[in-house]
């Protein structure tokens, strides 16, 4: 990274500490900024406040869901334009169709993959 060149800042929207943690830390080496919401509202809070470049984000969390927050993230002029990739332990097909339909670029089923996968998924949709 060149002097001045200012740091791609991912948001990671997850309720679980140890897996938010690890997010945070494995992402940072990376070089990325991180930023972390634990619920829905705080995720569009950060969203707003930081600009991330994209968000990681789980569907089942407290105070307002994955579904609401994406919902509310593409509903947004301010952020609509943001990548959102979902990190989610829900497989069904029809959860994956409807993230998809309101402007998910990834579904990633946690449980499938590493956290070195998460990283590059991050990568690809960082450099697309």
């Amino acid at each position: 990274m060149a002097d001045g060149e200012t740091k791609q800042v991912i948001l990671v929207g997850e309720d679980d500490k140890f897996l938010s943690n690890v997010y945070k830390t494995k992402l940072a080496k990376e070089g990325f900024q991180v930023e972390h919401g634990m619920d829905g509202k705080e995720v569009l809070r950060l969203a707003l406040e930081k600009k991330p470049d994209l968000i990681l984000l789980d569907l089942i969390m407290p105070v307002m869901d994955g579904f609401e927050t994406l919902a509310g993230l593409k509903a947004n002029p301010e952020t609509k334009d943001i990548k959102v990739v979902i990190l989610s332990n829900l497989s069904q097909e029809e959860d994956m169709k409807k993230v998809m339909a309101l402007g998910a670029v990834e579904y990633v089923v946690k449980a499938n993959v590493s956290f070195k996968e998460v990283i590059e998924c991050a990568k690809k949709h960082l450099a697309s």
